[in-house]
Formats: structure tokens, C-alpha cells, sequence
């Protein structure tokens, strides 16, 4: 054999390892991934039971359920953290080796329930919808199906639903301290002007946290925007409120909203180019308002759909020229297939319905999010569904890719608030990150153009 060809085989060989070394441990194969997983371009990386979320052994009975999830990416050592929404508090996992993650530690939930004793009457509005028992969980002052949370200057802020929290405010940079053995954390902060909250939603261009679904609370308890300024992130103080109860929502003289996107409007309605602005899903509306002045804050529009019944969340396009919504109750309420609500709100004075998307799968669609031209959206037990938005004006979206964690329930029609609760798209890495109601953290790998 000459010296030439021995050159061509080694180097054959190597790229033979190197190709081998950079496929996925469970890739998307025939429709399928690891076995079980129905998929199509997108690949499994990893899972991450909840106990193991817990710190404890994945053979150990499961005592905790999973709920929303959030990423951070740490601005010194560029390491990518998926922030695990439980049942009982949020655990931490490094993702930065999205094949081999690393559990880090785990954040109990707050304890302020002596402060809101009013908790024990039924009464008061929360999310009635989902899973769990809403009405129960009122009066047990721990554990909640809900809890959800974003980030702000490297701080985690949590709230959570049916139960006394207030906002939990964590320094994430305390990760840093890991060395091998799973850390028990305390929170850093807690703002106690409200007791429940549906959501945390937070407009990083100005620091200010705008927690929805609060119907407890010291001031605020609409169920509307309870606005907080956290620009010192470990000294939150109340800003304002917002309340409105002309949009259509499902209880007369409700203000509630469920979740929202607040942004600084860069549009094409010049009337409110730099403006901060509120895109609010609040039941069967969706409601605009301008909240640039906190003291002042004032609705600049609302739209629906006839078919409209519970308007859960929703997010814009990057030109903020449409808003794109979840239904939670349409496909449980009118046995249809999964619907994609698309507004056209480059008008905020007056939004218009443009059209659905229609799914494919019959699954109650929960949580999008919208990264470049394409949407990512967790559907329950039809898992994650990656759309790309081909022409938004016609509803025209093509589901370019999907990975289902919850094959074996989706035809049971008594589990339909099961499977993916949500996603996290925006890691520089590519990964993604989703929350399994029942089975855990999933770490995927898209693979589509």
C-alpha cells in the first residue's frame, strides 16, 4: 500500500470518528427516537427524570410533577442552565454538555402563607383549567401545579398559582458554586405584595416584572397586570396596576389576565414606536395596553374570535407585526383539531383575527414561542411542533419538525393535560430545552433548515 493511500484511509478514519463523536445520543431515526419517542428532525439529547430534578436516585419513587421551564445562559462562563419549574420549587440543571446534564441543585418554594390567610377561602380567582384540583390546592398551603418564572439580570423571579408564594427572587450566579454535590438554595428575595400569580412576565429593556393572575393581594388583586419595578433585582417594589374589564373574557367584570408579553414596540404603528406595551392574553380576548407610564397605564386595543375559549398565551412575531395565541379550552370544549390563533396587531388600536393554523393532531396546545421565522410550540400529548412561518399575513404556517414525550396517552381522552408544558428555543447553543408534565426534562437537538 503507498504512503498515499494509508494518508487517504487515516484521514477517511478520522473523519469516520469525528462524525460518529458529533451524532446525537438518541437521534431521530425512521420517525423515532430511543425507541419510544415519535419525532421527525429533531433529536434526543437527553431526559432528566423528575427525581433526579430532586436530587435524588431515578429508581426513587416520583413525588414532584414538572411545570413551566426557563433558560439562562451565565454572561462569565457561557455555560447554558435549564431553570426547571416543580411542583414544589424550580431545580437548576447545567446543559452546557446537553448529552450529559448535570443537576446542580434545587430551590424550595416560599413559605408566606401565614401573611395571606384569606388563602383558605375558596372563593377567589385562580386557573380553574389544567390539571390538578384547583379548588384543593387553595387550601393546601403547599405544592402547586402552577409556578412559572422568568429572568432578569442574572436573578430568577418565580410566582406561582393556588397557593401563597408571593415572588421568589434567586441570584443565579450562585450556580457557580457547584462542585459535585447537589446544593439546597435560598431564595435571595421575596416580594410579598401578592400572594398568588399566574405568570412572571418580565420586559428585560426596562426592568419591570409584570405578574399576572394575582387575585390576592395587598394592592392589585384584579387579576390583571400587577407591575412590579425590579431594576434592583433584589429589592422589588410595586410600580402600578392595570385593570380593565371591557374585553370579553369568560366571568363578567373580570380584569383577569393569564400571561402576556411585554415589550419595548418597535411595530410599524408609529404611534407607539419606543412605547412599552402589553400583549395580554386574558381569556377569550386579546388585550393591548399601553404601559409606558406606570401610574397611567391605558388599553390601546382588543380583539377575539367567535370560537374563542380560553385565550392562555401567546407571542410576537420579531417585527411585532402579529401575535400568535394559544387556546386551552377550544379543542377540549369542541372536540376539534389543535388551532393556532394568528392576530394581526400592526394596528394596536385595532388588532384583527386574522386566521387559525390548524394542527394536524387533536392535542390542547398550551405554550409558544417564536425564535426568527419559525414556532415553537408545546401541545401536550402531542409534544413539541415546530412550525415555520411561511406567509403569517394567510396563516400560512408548515410544521416543519416535532418530538412527542408522551406517545403512549395521547389517544386517552381522560390525559389530555398531560405531556409538554413547555419549551425554551433561545439557547446560542441551538439546544432545546422542555418540560414534561410527568417524565421530566427533555434536551433536544433540532435538525431542520
Amino acid at each position: 500500500m503507498s504512503k498515499f493511500s494509508v494518508t487517504i484511509l487515516v484521514v477517511l478514519a478520522f473523519i469516520s470518528c469525528k462524525k460518529k463523536s458529533n451524532a446525537p445520543a438518541f437521534a431521530c431515526k425512521g420517525g423515532v427516537a430511543d425507541i419510544q419517542y415519535p419525532c421527525d428532525d429533531i433529536h434526543l439529547l437527553a431526559v432528566v427524570k423528575p427525581q433526579e430534578l430532586q436530587g435524588l436516585e431515578s429508581t426513587d419513587s416520583p413525588t414532584v410533577r414538572l411545570n413551566d421551564i426557563w433558560g439562562w445562559t451565565d454572561p462569565m462562563t457561557k455555560k447554558e442552565y435549564a431553570l426547571v419549574g416543580l411542583t414544589n420549587g424550580v431545580s437548576f440543571v447545567d446543559v452546557s454538555n446537553p448529552e450529559k446534564p448535570i443537576v446542580i441543585g434545587k430551590l424550595d418554594e416560599s413559605n408566606i402563607s401565614a401573611k395571606f390567610k384569606t388563602l383558605s377561602d375558596p372563593n377567589y380567582e385562580a386557573c380553574t383549567i389544567g390539571i390538578g384540583d384547583t379548588e384543593q390546592s387553595k387550601n393546601i398551603q403547599e405544592g402547586s401545579t402552577w409556578r412559572d418564572h422568568k429572568v432578569f439580570k442574572d436573578h430568577l423571579f418565580i410566582g406561582s398559582d393556588a397557593q401563597a408564594h408571593g415572588i421568589q427572587v434567586f441570584d443565579l450566579t450562585k450556580l457557580r458554586s457547584y462542585e459535585g454535590t447537589f446544593l439546597e438554595f435560598e431564595e435571595d428575595a421575596l416580594y410579598t405584595g401578592l400572594a398568588n400569580s399566574h405568570n412572571v412576565v418580565i420586559n428585560e429593556e426596562t426592568g419591570f416584572a409584570y405578574a399576572v393572575g394575582a387575585t390576592n393581594a395587598e394592592v392589585c388583586e384584579t387579576g390583571g397586570l400587577h407591575i412590579i419595578d425590579i431594576n434592583d433585582p433584589k429589592n422589588p417594589v410595586f410600580a402600578g396596576c392595570y385593570s380593565d374589564t371591557t374585553p370579553p373574557r369568560r366571568r363578567s367584570n373580570s380584569a383577569y389576565i393569564h400571561d402576556a408579553q411585554c415589550v419595548n414596540y418597535v411595530g410599524p404603528d408609529s404611534d407607539y414606536t419606543g412605547k412599552e406595551v402589553c400583549f395580554s392574553a386574558a381569556e377569550r380576548s386579546l388585550v393591548i395596553a399601553d404601559v409606558t407610564d406606570k401610574a397611567d397605564v391605558t388599553t390601546v386595543g382588543f380583539a377575539s374570535s367567535p370560537s374563542m375559549s380560553y385565550a392562555h398565551q401567546g407571542w410576537l412575531t420579531e417585527d411585532h407585526k402579529y401575535f400568535l395565541m394559544n387556546d386551552e379550552l377550544d379543542e377540549f370544549n369542541l372536540g376539534r383539531t389543535t388551532k393556532t390563533y394568528i392576530f394581526d396587531v400592526s394596528d394596536l388600536s385595532n388588532p384583527t383575527f386574522v386566521n387559525f393554523y390548524e394542527h394536524n393532531t387533536e392535542s390542547i396546545d398550551h405554550n409558544l414561542y417564536i425564535k426568527g421565522d419559525y414556532v415553537y410550540a408545546s401541545n401536550y400529548v402531542s409534544g413539541l411542533r415546530v412550525m415555520r412561518m411561511n406567509d403569517i399575513s394567510s396563516a400560512e404556517l408548515e410544521e416543519v419538525a416535532f418530538f412527542d414525550s408522551e406517545p403512549n396517552i395521547y389517544s386517552n381522552p381522560n390525559q389530555q393535560f398531560n405531556g409538554t408544558w413547555s419549551n425554551y428555543p433561545f439557547f446560542e447553543s441551538g439546544v432545546i430545552i422542555m418540560s414534561d408534565i410527568n417524565r421530566g426534562l427533555f434536551i433536544l437537538q433540532p435538525d431542520f433548515n
